[in-house]
């Protein structure tokens, strides 16, 4: 889930996720740092953090409210709510140097429009008072200021994007990815082929234990999600430290193979002009081919179905892409044959995927964006570790 869809919406709490409790933040004891951060050269205290937490809670509550299985595992989560706050202070501090603000009347509108305060599809102040007041826990100015907060954000969005251009051609390829069919021809590259030359050196494990075992956390009860934790012992860790090395080493293997297989298969098909099944037979190897599937489809023995999808839509009958990731291994495929989505029908729904297509690079420009005000940030605290700054 992108981090900055979250931003631009949201806000109420129901019943079963009222508030973590009255709790307020607080250096942890003496040891603990004396602020939660820096953020252009400003001091973040624990309450302006915790404040951001009450934020992201209300925030997500507003757009899950009525998907109770995403409401929980969202709200359970309380290191990436911790982030997620982080990333709130970063952006309402952008939103605060541009000079974007949200009068009351646009604060006013926004709660008065959201469908939690609505009965027989009009505003209700007593539903509304006693919405705070039961199940969201906040007062009337409190909460109004986070919806303010939300409406900064989603205008920092729409400023820093206002200019982001999307052509009917990328969305026509937006269209195509979707509806296309396709008919392959392809070889898939597993794990287990090459599983049985993955050799560690004799001391890779305790070197790498040696380098990283500060990162190696484990509960001191398992049984209790809420126990503090520890430094894990080289013991503790061997097993997953050994599994993490072999994985990475056939991840590299099978790169390496994948590249070799694609040239000289492509090599075979391009100069040599043989077929892709006879190139591979070439290299003992048995390509296996498909019926037409379109990316909502099922196909037997592969996985990511839309991810093959998208990689073949921009190529033509007959040309090979580069390999590609699965989750299942490396796939090297031949388009062998292609149904075009209709024109026609593309037309139709034209502006729909100009928007589609510039949402999400509107959500790709945020990201990218964030992640530079978060280099530039220094929060004091772990968020994994958020909860012992309570008191």
């Amino acid at each position: 889930m992108s981090k900055v869809i979250l931003w631009g919406l949201l806000i109420l709490i129901l019943p079963a996720f009222v508030m973590w409790g009255s709790a307020s933040m607080s250096r942890s004891k003496d040891k603990g740092p004396k602020n939660a951060g820096i953020i252009n050269g400003k001091k973040i205290s624990f309450e302006e953090l915790y404040g951001a937490i009450s934020g992201v809670r209300t925030q997500i509550i507003l757009t899950y409210y009525n998907q109770p299985k995403v409401l929980e595992l969202l709200l359970t989560n309380k290191p990436l709510i911790a982030k997620l706050a982080w990333d709130r202070l970063l952006l309402l501090s952008e939103a605060k140097r541009l000079g974007i603000n949200a009068p009351d009347k646009d604060v006013i509108s926004s709660i008065k429009t959201h469908p939690l305060f609505l009965k027989d599809g009009a505003f209700d102040d007593r539903f509304y008072a006693y919405m705070l007041s039961h199940n969201i826990g906040l007062e009337p100015r409190s909460f109004e200021e986070i919806v303010r907060e939300n409406l900064k954000v989603q205008r920092l969005s729409s400023h820093l994007t206002k200019d982001l251009k999307v052509t009917d051609r990328e969305a026509a390829d937006e269209y195509k990815k979707e509806f296309v069919k396709l008919k392959i021809s392809y070889i898939l590259l597993e794990p287990k082929d090459v599983s049985d030359q993955v050799k560690l050196e004799k001391n890779a494990v305790k070197d790498f234990y040696d380098k990283h075992k500060s990162e190696m956390m484990i509960k001191t009860n398992s049984a209790d999600p809420s126990s503090p934790k520890r430094m894990a012992t080289l013991d503790e860790s061997k097993e997953t430290i050994e599994k993490y090395l072999k994985d990475t080493e056939i991840g590299k293997l099978l790169k390496a193979k994948s590249d070799e297989i694609y040239k000289s298969i492509s090599d075979r098909v391009l100069f040599k002009k043989e077929a892709f099944e006879s190139a591979a037979a070439g290299l003992k190897l048995a390509a296996k081919n498909t019926d037409f599937f379109s990316k909502n489809d099922t196909v037997k023995d592969l996985s990511d179905v839309p991810v093959i999808t998208d990689a073949g839509s921009g190529f033509k009958e007959g040309e090979i892409p580069r390999p590609l990731d699965i989750s299942l291994g490396i796939l090297i495929f031949q388009v062998k044959e292609k149904k075009a989505p209709d024109d026609e029908a593309f037309e139709k729904e034209k502006d729909e995927y100009l928007k589609k297509v510039r949402e999400r690079r509107v959500d790709s420009f945020m990201e990218d964006y964030l992640k530079k005000m978060e280099e530039a940030a220094k929060p004091a605290v772990k968020f994994e570790d958020i909860e012992k700054y309570y008191r």
